[in-house]
């Protein structure tokens, strides 16, 4: 039976550019970290062609945490240590959401200034046009003011920095209205703000694909009003929380090709001057592309709960989609494909069973209707071959995939999936090339409500891009490439 096509990417061919490619990385997961740990995660980030991360962390004395954080200082400088002599960059995002009246110590600008010029001088300090980039993770709650502050203090010690926040409410905003309105309004309410990172990389409690106009429309209007920090756009693979609290602490977006379409839209569309992917291991939003971290030993992660549908679910296959567009978005030419992989990803149980445990026992996971029941591939091939992919009682399900660039497909979950385990390969001249079965069975036997999806590899790991980007680390308005259609 053929498998009902949903699209094919479409390649351009383009002038080349220099850009680069940050991923928002959780300090809050690194308390065990050594600096080994450090390296370890920036060879696998740099090895896709990721040029540094964009480390979140939240106010070290506030009252919210059950102990100081002031571990994040240390695990700070040791990153600093290790991306210094490893050719990583590095950018402060400020979780800001953790406003003056949720902590009795909030983020205040003496303590921000004096972390930024602790590094101005590194090796591993990103640089825009000659300031130091900083961002953040909302900041409403702390106003113009406290920017502009943050930057006077910095100006007195003769350091210049460049501010790109993600201001949430604002990208969450202009969603549902005009987003020409909604940053014609911010441009006005911050006038401290150089550039911007819209962090609303998901379609927000809508049955929709997320579009690129917010993305257009904002960069738009920071280009007109002549600021001049970049414009960072950020693209996620995926939405899913459950606390196992309630309806407002669980939710799922739709996510199901929200990645590789995200991505296409980065290049054919938007061409920002960063893209930041979100995330590398926020592993509770189910938004990670790292490897899992073991389950015990000195580097593992109390999840909590939320381990439930954490460990098991492997992203690191994402890692490979994610490499061939980095490519592409920085150099403005789709690369040239000399191997046959296939990435593809699934839920574990349909949307619909009931579940022993999980939000599904005291109300409803959010938007728990939007995934579709389906297993999902991305296939990339050197040859034009037949992709054959079995669910349980769906076998030889087929779609043809073609050098003309990534091919998208699906095959729905059968009536009866229970122990299913999906299987995918590559077929060319009536030969199987590579065949993989994914590791986690489809079961209606549903111990915990789970939209976290597992992600697997048909054909050969990817190696190591070589090192691309502004790798100085002094970044500033690149050339931007014209795409044109490339006929296939």
């Amino acid at each position: 039976m053929a498998a009902s096509s949903l699209f094919l990417v479409i390649w351009f061919s383009s002038i080349a550019t220099a850009a680069d490619v940050f991923a928002h990385f959780m300090v809050a997961n690194t308390y065990n970290y050594t600096q080994t740990d450090w390296k370890t995660d920036f060879q696998a980030a740099s090895d896709i062609g990721i040029d540094g991360f964009a480390l979140n962390w939240g106010p070290p004395d506030c009252s919210l945490a059950p102990n100081d954080q002031q571990w994040y200082v240390a695990r700070i400088a040791d990153a600093y240590d290790v991306a210094a002599t490893n050719g990583f960059k590095l950018i402060y995002s400020f979780d800001m959401s953790y406003t003056p009246g949720a902590c009795a110590i909030g983020w205040n600008t003496t303590f921000m200034a004096t972390m930024i010029s602790k590094y101005v001088n590194s090796s591993a300090a990103y640089l825009w046009n000659g300031d130091v980039l900083v961002s953040s993770y909302g900041g409403e709650g702390y106003g113009n003011t406290f920017f502009a502050d943050l930057k006077s203090i910095l100006a007195g010690e003769g350091i210049g920095i460049s501010i790109s926040p993600a201001l949430t409410t604002f990208s969450l905003a202009a969603q549902s209205a005009d987003p020409n309105e909604v940053a014609t309004k911010m441009l006005a309410d911050y006038s401290a703000i150089d550039g911007y990172l819209n962090w609303q990389t998901w379609p927000a409690d809508t049955y929709t694909n997320l579009t690129a106009d917010v993305d257009v429309d904002f960069q738009a209007a920071f280009e007109n009003t002549g600021r001049t920090g970049p414009y960072i756009m950020g693209i996620s693979p995926w939405q899913f929380k459950d606390f196992n609290d309630g309806y407002y602490n669980s939710w799922v977006e739709y996510s199901d090709v929200l990645f590789p379409s995200r991505w296409q839209q980065a290049i054919s569309i938007v061409q920002p001057d960063i893209v930041e992917i979100i995330t590398w291991n926020d592993f509770e939003e189910s938004h990670y592309i790292r490897d899992l971290p073991p389950v015990a030993g000195p580097t593992a992660v109390d999840f909590g709960v939320t381990g439930a549908y954490i460990y098991g679910q492997t992203h690191s296959a994402w890692r490979v989609m994610a490499q061939y567009y980095i490519s592409w978005y920085k150099t403005g030419l789709a690369p040239k494909v000399t191997e046959d992989r296939v990435v593809f990803w699934y839920r574990i149980h349909p949307k619909e069973v009931p579940c022993s445990s999980g939000t599904n026992n005291i109300g409803v996971v959010r938007n728990s209707a939007y995934p579709a029941d389906a297993v999902f591939a991305w296939a990339l091939v050197s040859q034009n071959s037949t992709i054959s992919m079995d669910v349980g009682s769906n076998q030889n399900w087929k779609f043809i995939a073609t050098t003309c660039g990534p091919t998208l497909n699906m095959v729905p979950f059968p009536e009866d999936v229970d122990n299913a385990y999906p299987s995918v390969s590559i077929q060319r001249k009536e030969k199987t090339l590579a065949a993989a079965t994914g590791h986690i069975a489809i079961t209606e036997a549903c111990a915990y409500e789970n939209y976290n999806p597992v992600v697997g590899l048909t054909g050969p790991a990817f190696v190591a891009s070589p090192k691309m980007g502004n790798g100085s680390g002094t970044g500033g308005k690149p050339r931007k490439p014209k795409y044109q259609k490339k006929a296939c």
